[in-house]
This record gives structure tokens, sequence and C-alpha cells, in this order.
């Protein structure tokens, strides 16, 4: 009788056991390899912006430091590579505004439909005059190149534009008293906010752009809380600490846009019908605000302005596109004054920046992040 080897194993059982071994094996190679191949992405990527920030270029290192600081994901990345001294320097020679000139309402004549009297009024008509002595003041309205007209119906234009790094869309409003501040709660109370296209429908309005700020720590923001004054319909929504807000811009109940920093009550003292704040100003009283450098980095952009004869503007660019890598503001400046206005700010940008007209978005926005949600807009009703 033959008898058995404690230590010998029936072969299927060593079989399995070393297929196990060999797939920890092979697992721990697979995972080491990704390893390096993703430590070797970063290192390659820390190298290649290192390139970018600390290479020969100091034009190229301020554009994206300051593209970067105004996003809110990103904002870290340019102190990895300088001291928050050099961001601050960077910042300085690359910045618009600083202006306090306050917003002359007399630059802007509406004209308003001339009711039609209930019974013929005769006026008594005037001694003839010299043509040589008849001086009429017309402030005329420009013209932008018909070809770049995309649309126009009900009081509301919207022209394509473009630039050298960026495209986009102006919308003309002739009447200002369709304008006004939209807001995705009657209360903000912490609900989450909406998105421009809710913030239109909730108001059955016509069109929209984004508007003020709001708190959006780390980029994950959920547009529940405005930055700054908030009113809308005269009443105020937002505000309450009593100090001054960056820019603060709105319309009186002449629908005469004004621009200025402002508290809330201030802003109510004004007669500010529906206001919010973001800023920086851009044209005050028909002249450019002051511009440092590069002015800012690109990046989408909205802004609003006005023009002498009351017609709003809102401007839309998309950005960080292959193509369209976005505006600068200077570049909101130079569109801002091609269309008339004597009065302009920046509103907020990036993931936000989107035109709604009749249903659909005008422009892209952020591809990869769609639109967002928010607090505040201006609508078109």
């Amino acid at each position: 009788m033959q008898s058995k080897n404690p230590k010998t194993t029936p072969k299927p059982a060593r079989s399995r056991r070393r297929r196990k071994r060999l797939a920890r094996r092979n697992a721990w190679r697979v995972a080491l390899s990704v390893m390096t191949v993703i430590a070797l992405v970063l290192i390659g990527a820390l190298c290649a912006g290192y390139a970018a920030f600390r290479g020969p270029s100091p034009t190229m290192g301020d554009l994206l430091t300051v593209s970067l600081l105004e996003t809110s994901a990103l904002k870290f990345v340019p102190r990895i590579y300088y001291s928050q001294a050099e961001v601050d320097a960077i910042v300085e020679r690359n910045s618009v505004g600083g202006d306090e000139e306050e917003t002359d309402t007399s630059m802007i004549v509406i004209s308003r439909p001339t009711p039609v009297p209930a019974e013929p009024v005769v006026t008594p008509q005037p001694e003839a005059q010299d043509a040589a002595d008849i001086v009429v003041n017309v402030t005329p309205s420009p013209t932008p190149a018909p070809e770049n007209l995309i649309s126009s119906e009900d009081g509301i234009e919207i022209y394509a534009v473009k630039g050298a790094t960026y495209t986009g869309f102006m919308m003309v409003v002739d009447d200002p008293s369709r304008v006004a501040c939209g807001t995705s709660r009657d209360k903000f109370d912490g609900a989450s906010g909406l998105q421009l296209k809710e913030i239109a429908q909730r108001y059955d309005a016509v069109a929209a752009i984004n508007g003020g700020g709001f708190e959006d720590s780390g980029g994950m923001g959920n547009g529940s809380v405005p930055i700054g004054v908030v009113i809308s319909n005269g009443q105020l929504m937002h505000g309450g600490n009593g100090g001054k807000y960056n820019v603060t811009v709105g319309f009186n109940q002449d629908d005469i846009m004004i621009i200025g920093e402002m508290t809330e009550d201030e802003a109510l003292a004004k007669g500010l019908r529906d206001a919010m704040t973001f800023g920086p100003a851009l044209v005050i009283n028909g002249e450019a605000v002051s511009v440092k450098g590069l002015s800012s980095g690109l990046n989408p952009r909205t802004a609003i302005g006005q023009r002498a004869d009351g017609a709003v503007l809102m401007l839309v660019i998309d950005g960080r596109q292959a193509s369209s890598l976005g505006a600068s503001y200077a570049d909101l400046i130079t569109q801002m004054l091609q269309y008339g206005a004597v009065n302009a700010i920046n509103l907020d940008g990036g993931s936000s920046s989107l035109m709604y007209y009749k249903g659909d978005y005008m422009n892209r926005g952020v591809v990869l992040t769609g639109s967002r949600d928010m607090p505040t807009a201006f609508i078109v009703r």
C-alpha cells in the first residue's frame, strides 16, 4: 500500500494559488505603471506650468495669472509658481477701474411715445425763421455693421460680435423700462439658485443675461447667496451690512442706468428700482475707465450698458473654448464703446456667462460645466 505524503498538495489547489499570486503581482504592476504615468504627467504639467509662468515671457505669466484668478476652482494655481506678493504685483499692474466719477444721468435722454390727445390741440405757429438760424441737436445712435445682425424683432436686436480671441453676442433693447432684476427666489433663504433659463421663465421674460456675483467657494457654490446689493421692483432683497459694496449697477424710476459704489440705503435713496452688485465699471459718462497692462485675463464675460438714447446693451462673450478663448475687460470696453455705451459695467463671468432669448441660449457657455445655478439676472420682459 502506497503511503500519502502529507506535504504533497493536489495539483488543482497549487494551480489556483499560483494564479492568485500571478493576478496580485500583475495588479501591483498595473497599479505601479498607472501611478508612474500619473507622476510623470504631474511632473510634466508642473514643468510646463513653470515654463509658462516663469518662462522668458512675463506677459504670458501675467495673462495666465489674471485669467486663473478669475476662476473659482483654479485660482490657487498661480500661487504654486509665485509668492503672494508677486501675485499681488501682477494684479496691480494688470487692473482696470479705480475711477470714482458719478454717473451723469443728464447724458441719457430717453425718447418715449407721445400720448395722442383726446381732442385736437391747436398750438400757435412760431414766426418763420431763416434756415441758417435753426439748430437741431441730434445724437445719432451707432449703426453696427448690418451683416452682424442676427435677429431684429419686438424692439430687440441681437448682433454677433467677434475679436481676436473671442466670439459672442450683443443684445440691444430699445426700451429700458423692459429691463429688470430677476431673482431665483422671493427670499434668499439658503435655497439653491436657478439656472438662467429658469429665472427668465419665472418672470415670463423674453430674454435674460446672468447678473451679479454670488458665494462660490471652490467653484462648488449653489447660487443661493448673492454678493452685495440686490433690489428687485423697488424692494431691497439683499444687503444689510450697511457697508459700501464693490460697484452696484441699477436702473432708477426714470429707467436710467446708475453705476457707483454705494450702500443699500444709498441705492434706495437714488431711487434704484432694480439693481445688483459686481464690477468693475467699464465706461462712465462716455469715457473708458483707466486700464493698466492686460487689464485682466481672457475669460467668458458678461456686461451691461446703456446708450444715450436709453437703449440697453447686453453683452455676453464665450470663453475657455478652442474657438473662443475669452475676452479681457479692455475687450468689453471696446465693444461697449463701439455700440455707443455712455455707461457700462462688467457682470459675473466664467461659467455664469449666458444669454437667453426666446426659450434657448444664444451662446454655448462653458461647455464642460454648462449652465450654473445663480441668484440674479437682468431680464427683459
